[in-house]
């Protein structure tokens, strides 16, 4: 899968600034293309920072974003956002720096950050405007529980994965458009997607596959099923292409891929 990673390395100045940066300094626009999920795929394609001082960079890089309290913001501008965090964790986990005192701050300050109805919630929607709106994002809690899958067993005790787990398998029977970005569960969400870069099936079954309780839950079970009937000839095939990767052979619509095989191969080996 390293031969994948030159093209994405040669982009690293495309969007102005350095590391897949914008100009101004913003990690996560443009969507999809920026520094955050750059890194996500990377690691995903099995590269490390030793395998280029780029990716290497792009880590050192991420150092100065780093709040205080040990969460990350994205711009200049100050931000305590737990979907940007719990991004750049699954970031570094990916690359295999989920045990530096950088990861292990933003684990901990994400930990605290858990909702009663066990997901995480971005406070961009004030309080008490609706059920809905007051419930987790779907989308920012699977970010973290994907996140959490690589933190050591002492950082790991700090969450309730199984509360995280069950708000997710939750949403798969309501699919109901929940918490302030109002994430639902619909037909997009059910086509497959690689890389893992938003809500998706795929990604959705690939993160719950490592947690025991969602292995045991009968509506798990679904999601992985659904997943199985889309394989032909043995593989899964991208059926909707991100914008930001339809260049790349892995992210093409249509593409069938190594990386998809050992993602999906992965869930076998989890959850059977």
């Amino acid at each position: 899968m390293l031969a994948d990673i030159a093209p994405i390395l040669a982009r690293a100045g495309a969007n102005g600034g350095p590391y897949w940066s914008r100009a101004d300094g913003d990690i996560h626009a443009p969507i999809g293309a920026a520094t955050i999920k750059t890194l996500h795929v990377l690691g995903d394609l099995g590269a490390t920072p030793g395998d280029a001082p780029e990716i290497a960079g792009a880590v050192a890089y991420l150092a100065p974003y780093q709040n205080q309290d040990g969460s990350f913001r994205y711009s200049a501008k100050a931000s305590h956002l737990p979907c940007m965090t719990a991004d750049i964790l699954g970031a570094l986990g990916r690359l295999g720096l989920a045990e530096t005192d950088m990861a292990r701050a933003g684990f901990t300050w994400l930990a605290a950050q858990q909702q009663p109805d066990g997901g995480w919630r971005c406070a961009t929607v004030r309080p008490c405007k609706s059920p809905e709106t007051d419930a987790s994002n779907p989308g920012t809690t699977l970010y973290a529980l994907d996140a959490f899958r690589f933190a050591g067993k002492e950082v790991g005790a700090e969450v309730d994965a199984d509360a995280a787990v069950a708000f997710l398998l939750d949403h798969w029977d309501s699919r109901a458009p929940l918490g302030p970005c109002a994430v639902g569960l619909g037909s997009r969400f059910l086509k497959t997607e690689y890389p893992f870069l938003r809500y998706n099936l795929f990604f959705y079954v690939h993160t719950l596959a490592h947690y025991p309780s969602a292995r045991t839950d009968p509506r798990f079970q679904a999601a992985p099923e659904t997943l199985r009937a889309k394989r032909v000839d043995g593989h899964l095939a991208v059926e909707t292409a991100h914008r930001a990767w339809k260049s790349f052979p892995f992210g093409a619509k249509g593409a069938q891929h190594p990386a998809l095989d050992a993602r999906w191969a992965e869930i076998v080996a989890l959850a059977g």
